[in-house]
């Protein structure tokens, strides 16, 4: 937890300057963003973090793609590893034509919000969780 704690101090400034979406009214700023210690760090950096349940199959399918090839997901196997969802997912009809899929491709999280982040902003355990959240996010589209 520490680790973590750490690595999100580390990040807040890469936050700041990656969300382009003003920060959410104060009535809105207990809406979850995301999950759990993503959830809380969003939270804590006023809603920095965009909402990765709202993007779209073509961003999803772009961001899996970046995280697969920075090896930033476990090595697992089979249709529900991070490559056969990949496969999966990108061999739908027009899913690499879609929006967000170019900008995935680069990290670029879009969420639906207007909210965009880079993945490459971020580091350690928070990266990995962001395409662990990905991955399960492009699983909803298969």
């Amino acid at each position: 937890m520490k680790t973590i704690l750490s690595a999100l101090l580390l990040v807040t400034p890469a936050l700041a300057v990656a969300q382009t979406a003003p920060a959410p009214a104060p009535a809105q700023a207990a809406t979850p963003r995301t999950g759990g210690l993503l959830g809380q760090a969003g939270s804590l950096l006023g809603g920095g973090l965009p909402q990765v349940g709202t993007i779209g199959a073509g961003n999803a399918a772009g961001l899996l793609g970046y995280c697969v090839k920075n090896k930033l997901l476990g090595a697992t196997g089979g249709q529900t590893g991070a490559a056969g969802v990949l496969g999966r997912l990108t061999g739908q009809k027009d899913v690499t034509t879609l929006p967000g899929y170019q900008a995935g491709q680069t990290g670029q999280v879009q969420a639906a919000n207007g909210q965009t982040l880079s993945l490459d902003s971020l580091r350690g355990q928070i990266k990995t969780q962001m395409c662990n959240l990905v991955l399960n996010r492009a699983r909803s589209f298969l």
